[in-house]
């Protein structure tokens, strides 16, 4: 009877680095995607009068300051999607291990946005004025209102960061990801069954149900 030897836990390593490393040859490994909405909020203000005279009149009639005063308001709203991943470079040999009861363990990298997509089909503008901008011509709230639009994917970027930060499922879906991507090049490198372990937070890990 002839005893079958599995691959080398060295040969595992380079396997699992090869094929994810070869899933994303742009450096970064797409996993996952979450719909975001934001909001973004743009004002500014302006009096009508020449800066000396501001001043002069907060020195000495500050109640007629209101008179000159002129604001303007954008409130930019829109939903979109979000994808997330991490950037392969940053997984090494080092962090995947083959355990003594077979499975592969790997640490799963930090993960980062990739791309922003607003849903700019519905996108909801409100914009608003008060004080002399609401009868004299002024350039502000259309600036105001580009300001608003220019700030989206800003926000965008900043909200999913915040999400990817606090919340577990993305993670989990990138685990999931890397074990359905993994186990056919395992399998083809001589591994029977793989199992995974996978590190998802220090402590948090996915592993097969015993």
């Amino acid at each position: 009877m002839l005893w079958r030897q599995g691959p080398s836990d060295a040969t595992v390593r380079r396997t699992v680095v090869a094929t994810i490393q070869d899933e994303a040859p742009a450096s970064f490994l797409v996993t996952g995607t979450v719909d975001v909405r934001v909001t973004v909020r743009v004002d500014s203000a302006q009096f009508l009068t020449p800066s000396w005279l501001t001043y002069l009149l907060k020195q000495t009639q500050p109640s007629a300051l209101a008179l000159a005063y002129g604001g303007a308001e954008a409130r930019v709203r829109v939903p979109g999607t979000v994808s997330y991943g991490f950037d392969v470079q940053t997984l090494t040999p080092s962090m995947i291990t083959v355990q003594e009861d077979g499975l592969v363990g790997v640490a799963l990298p930090s993960l980062s946005v990739y791309s922003v997509a607003p849903d700019l089909e519905r996108l909801e503008v409100r914009s608003r004025t008060s004080g002399w901008m609401r009868v004299l011509p002024s350039d502000m709230p259309e600036e105001v209102r580009t300001r608003a639009l220019g700030a989206v994917k800003d926000a965008f970027r900043a909200q999913a960061e915040r999400r990817l930060g606090s919340a577990t499922q993305p993670r989990v879906n990138t685990a999931r990801a890397l074990e359905s991507m993994l186990r056919p090049s395992l399998k083809a490198a001589g591994v029977d069954t793989p199992r995974f372990r996978i590190r998802i937070q220090d402590d948090l890990v996915l592993q097969p149900e015993e």
